[in-house]
């Protein structure tokens, strides 16, 4: 079940981190997705264990999948727009009637 613009007010565009093993990573071609996005410094993990500050949180609903590395444009066409790294991802996963989502802390 999905509860669409109620708990997803927001657009963000996602570029995946693509990797091409010896060739390197790059990123992929932005996609839009609905997503809540709250802009606060919040202390993480990133994907080496580190403690880093993350100074967005942003929530998009399952199915999606947003890969450790991507970019994410937040506020797109506004003042305050901004791409960021995510470095952390974290999944929710709940029973219906509750949505399930991935939480994504960015740079």
């Amino acid at each position: 079940m999905s509860w669409g613009g109620f708990f997803y007010p927001h657009q963000v565009l996602v570029r995946d981190l693509v990797r091409a093993g010896g060739m390197g990573s790059s990123h992929g071609a932005a996609r839009a997705l609905a997503a809540e996005v709250i802009d606060t410094q919040t202390l993480v993990r990133d994907k080496d264990g580190r403690e880093v500050v993350s100074s967005s949180r942003v929530t998009v609903p399952l199915p999606q999948h947003v890969p450790l590395g991507s970019l994410v444009t937040v506020w797109p066409g506004l003042p305050r727009e901004r791409t960021a790294l995510v470095l952390a991802v974290a999944a929710n996963e709940n029973a219906d009637p509750l949505d399930s989502y991935l939480v994504l802390s960015l740079e």
